[in-house]
């Protein structure tokens, strides 16, 4: 039985295994399929070294998996030689302008990380938003340095996060990421679209990047398939995966833009 005839409704599956094709881990998300994480796991486990488990939504009952299904994707990692990274939720944040909600946002982290630490994720990836141009940068950065020392190091040692390139150049960030050794997630679609300079800045803090996310785009952060990646990034994205050797998450959430960046992929690469 393959793992399509497994599910209710049975999905396409990949055309052939990725497995250590590549030097870097290859990963998809846990929202290739339109259903839970376990099924999708089942779908892609056979054919990649690692899935991004999406934890974007934390406020509505049933939006993160519960301990049983933990505990099948624990099985299906040993079962497929797999590896997990997550990506913790977005419907909080630990830069919020009130105290309530940096709290809640912290214990929700916590949970997080209480919830799935069984998988031994590669790494943790975490937003830290600045959406508000006109309040003081400075106010901005000591309460999101106060909301990470009360996770780091008690509760997750600083590496295991990776903070997300947003809109803002995180050099600005450079003393917070330093003062509690956390790493980055380089986001190449995020930087670009916001005209930051990706190269140089991968250039900088190579030994800082577990993880990159890789998606193709036109106008906004579409995370469309690597086919509608702009002409002009291709180039130097080849360069950087030719010496990467972390994780690179394929960000596409349907089987038909995973199935385009796995072609386009295999050029780059």
């Amino acid at each position: 039985m393959t793992a399509s005839e497994g599910l209710k409704n049975p999905y396409p599956n990949l055309p052939r295994s990725f497995k250590s094709v590549y030097p870097f881990s290859l990963a998809a998300t846990s929202f290739i399929y339109p259903d839970h994480m376990a099924p999708n796991v089942r779908m892609l486990g056979p054919y990649l070294d690692e899935i991004e488990l999406l934890f974007f939504e934390s406020t509505y009952p049933g939006s993160l998996p519960e301990p049983k299904e933990i505990n099948e994707l624990k099985r299906l990692s040993e079962e497929y030689g797999l590896s997990y990274n997550v990506h913790l939720p977005l419907d909080i944040s630990l830069t919020a302008k009130t105290p309530a909600d940096r709290k809640q946002a912290i214990e929700t982290v916590k949970y997080c990380i209480d919830l799935a630490g069984c998988l031994s994720p590669t790494t943790w990836t975490l937003h830290l938003p600045y959406e508000d141009a006109d309040e003081d940068f400075n106010y901005w950065l000591d309460r999101t340095g106060d909301s990470i020392s009360r996770l780091c190091p008690d509760h997750i040692e600083g590496p295991m996060l990776s903070v997300e390139t947003l809109s803002y150049p995180l050099e600005w960030i450079d003393g917070l990421l330093k003062a509690f050794d956390l790493s980055i997630c380089l986001d190449i679609c995020h930087m670009a679209i916001h005209g930051l300079d990706w190269k140089s800045f991968y250039e900088h803090y190579s030994e800082k990047i577990p993880i990159i996310h890789l998606y193709g785009f036109q106008h906004a952060h579409e995370h469309l398939g690597l086919d509608q990646m702009p002409g002009d990034i291709r180039k130097p994205v080849a360069d950087i995966l030719s010496r990467f050797s972390g994780t690179l998450c394929l960000e596409v959430f349907s089987y038909n833009h995973l199935d385009a960046s796995l072609k386009i992929l295999s050029q780059l690469a």
